[in-house]
Formats: C-alpha cells, structure tokens, sequence
C-alpha cells in the first residue's frame, strides 16, 4: 500500500466508519498532532473522533505525496455552518501516520465556494516535480515574501493564471516548507493577516497553505488556506 493509500484508508476508517481502533493500525504509538483540533498523541486523536458531530464528513479535492508526506486539500463537513476548506499535512514512518499538520478556514456556499475549490483534481507530469518545486520555490523567495499583492497581482495579468484565493490582506514573511508532486506544489509559509472588512485592529500571524500549479514553467493555478496561529494550543508541539 503506497502513502497515499494509506491516508486515505486510515481517514475512511476512523472519520468515516467512526472505528477508533483504526488509530491502533494506522497511526504510530508516539503520534505528533500540530493540529489546534486535539491533543497530542493517538490518545488524543481518538478523543478527536469521539466529540465529532454525526453529520461530519470529508471530501477529498486534491492529494500529493512527496517522500514520506503526504498533504490533503479537502472540504469539511459537519464542523459548522458553512463547510471548513482544509490543507492536512501527514508524515508517515514506514506504514503508519506519525506526525499531523492543518489549516482550515469557511468556506462560503454558492458560486464563491465552488471557485475557491475547483479546477484540476490529480497531478501531473510527474518527472516534472523537482523542476516545479525549484521554479516555486525560488519565486516564493524572491517575489512573494513581503510583497504578496504585487506578486499575485503581476501573476493574475497573465491570461493563462486561474486564482481561486478569496480577496484579503496577507503578508507571506517565512517560508517554512514546500511539497510537490507533478505539476503542483504546497508552500507553508508564516505570515501576517489583516483584519477583513476594513476591521481596526493589527495584523495576527497566520499559517498559510498555497497550492500552486505548474504548466510550461509558469504558475498558472492558486489555491489558498490560511489560518490565525491560535493563541493556545492543546500540545506542546507548536502550529508549524
């Protein structure tokens, strides 16, 4: 069973079937949670899945495997309501699920919520992964950091650029990680988020998940997550 399946078999079994054993087979004894959800360990993930509401469900959008990562871009239902959009970052020893990453955020309904989500479901051009990890990340680097409007702006000019971010104020300022298979690429990034709305108050760090696609050495799709760092956190293993 490669890396993605497992993800994917271990979600269904304990998100899906509500089998809390399925933590014993699929996650490692000495799981790391980063997650704001729950509290470390698979002790705490059992937890997790004991207090999920009945209706609660996720649907799948986009998958990528990267060494021994894999990383979700997915829709939650049940949390709310309005659906949460979702990047989980899963980093598996051997078989099992060892260590968890997220970031979610609303989802609006209606025509705005179907574009923050659509486009392209699978990767491609799989010997292409080093090249579009190198070509992102050096753009991250030298455009993006610090000057994230101008940069997305100067890509949106392009006829062939399709983004799906929502409209707000997000400074990117540290590049933390960056994931990849075929044409698209995940970067972590530490960054500041304004108030929206035109709200007073400071910016408050955030953790934001991009998805970028790549086609003939351009980025030519976006997707975004990004969430508040909380301010407490049920672990001690950080939001990064």
């Amino acid at each position: 069973m490669d890396r993605k399946q497992i993800v994917i078999t271990a979600g269904a079994e304990l998100f899906g079937d509500r089998d809390p054993t399925a933590v014993d087979r699929h996650w490692a004894p000495g799981f790391r949670q980063h997650s704001a959800l729950g509290p470390d360990g698979p002790d705490g993930l059992k937890a997790v899945v004991g207090q999920l509401p009945p209706d609660f469900r996720i649907d799948m959008l986009r998958m990528i495997q990267d060494g021994d990562m894999v990383a979700t871009h997915s829709v939650y239902h049940g949390f709310g309501p309005d659906p949460m959009v979702a990047v989980d970052v899963f980093r598996l020893d051997g078989d099992r699920i060892a260590e968890h990453w997220d970031a979610f955020e609303p989802l609006p309904g209606g025509h705005e919520g179907a574009h923050r989500t659509g486009g392209p479901p699978e990767a491609s051009d799989a010997e292409r992964t080093a090249a579009n990890k190198a070509l992102v990340t050096e753009w991250v680097h030298e455009r993006l950091l610090g000057a994230d409007q101008d940069a997305l702006e100067e890509l949106g000019r392009g006829h062939y650029y399709v983004e799906h971010r929502p409209d707000r104020r997000l400074t990117r300022r540290t590049l933390r990680r960056v994931l990849g298979e075929g044409d698209l690429v995940l970067t972590l990034t530490e960054a500041d988020l304004e108030p929206g709305d035109g709200a007073p108050g400071a910016p408050v760090p955030a953790g934001c998940y991009d998805l970028w696609r790549v086609a003939e050495d351009r980025i030519v799709e976006h997707w975004e997550v990004v969430q508040p760092v909380p301010e407490r956190m049920p672990h001690g293993n950080g939001f990064f």
